[in-house]
């Protein structure tokens, strides 16, 4: 990171409270910071939320690792009948 040539110097070192936050500070840039009166805010975007993430599919995620002529084969039946490689390989072994 190139320096902007200005030498900061503290005489305090960075404190961190346990949720890693740093807890020792009293300004930013040289302007103060607002006080916030504890910590009964809760942040007003991202986090989790109801009904958030990816639906439940019944499926269950693996790994294969094919030939390169079977993985061919595979995508090339999956483009014809406009199906995911999944669909196509679930009917494939489903006469296992």
């Amino acid at each position: 990171m190139k320096t902007t040539g200005k030498h900061i110097h503290t005489d305090t070192k960075a404190a961190f409270d346990a949720d890693g936050y740093q807890s020792n500070m009293d300004s930013l840039n040289g302007e103060a910071l607002p006080a916030l009166g504890g910590r009964n805010w809760r942040p007003l975007h991202g986090g989790a939320r109801i009904g958030a993430g990816r639906k439940l599919s019944g499926r269950e995620p693996i790994t294969l690792r094919l030939r390169p002529a079977i993985a061919r084969k595979l995508r090339t039946a999956a483009r014809r009948e406009k199906a995911s490689m999944s669909d196509v390989a679930e009917r494939w072994l489903a006469g296992v």
